[in-house]
């Protein structure tokens, strides 16, 4: 993937709703695991598997990802979402939805998910309560001025493509 695609990525980590808008964008936890297992289809795309997993880091208000597929054995880590970018937007709303749901169902805060799917839509789902070691709810912080950096870069790489 480009590096372009990957400076897309950063800037849309900015993307994050409020909750009430995730509340109207998953109208229950069943939607949100739908929309999980759709982000690993897309990930998976035409190729065989046995099962696909995704690795959601999930912070204040971002979201990150991992995802790898098994067959025979075998993972495979590469993919990518750019025949259905929304799959993968959708997928990362999903982990926040299920972070202030299970927060507000049971007390309890989740820092990540691991999603793995199979074949048959069958699937499992474990949740993380453990806060990463050394994060502060100000690390996802960006000043004015690192977006301003970021975007110059971005222009910059631009034109010299």
């Amino acid at each position: 993937m480009s590096s372009a695609f990957w400076q897309l990525l950063m800037v849309k980590q900015f993307h994050s709703v409020l909750h009430s808008e995730l509340k109207m964008k998953f109208g229950s936890v069943e939607e949100a695991y739908n929309k999980l297992a759709n982000y690993l289809v897309v990930f998976v795309g035409g190729r065989n598997w046995d099962s696909a997993t995704a690795h959601l880091r999930i912070l204040s208000r971002m979201t990150r990802g991992n995802q790898w597929l098994k067959y025979l054995g075998l993972e495979e880590k590469t993919g990518d979402f750019t025949r259905d970018s929304d799959a993968m937007w959708d997928g990362l709303d999903a982990a926040l939805f299920l972070r202030d749901d299970l927060l507000r169902t049971t007390g309890q805060r989740i820092w990540g998910l691991t999603f793995t799917l199979y074949p048959t839509g069958r699937f499992n789902i474990e949740y993380d309560y453990n806060k990463p070691e050394g994060y502060e709810e100000t690390d996802e912080v960006i000043t004015g001025d690192e977006i301003n950096a970021s975007l110059a870069k971005l222009t910059r790489q631009g034109k010299s493509e």
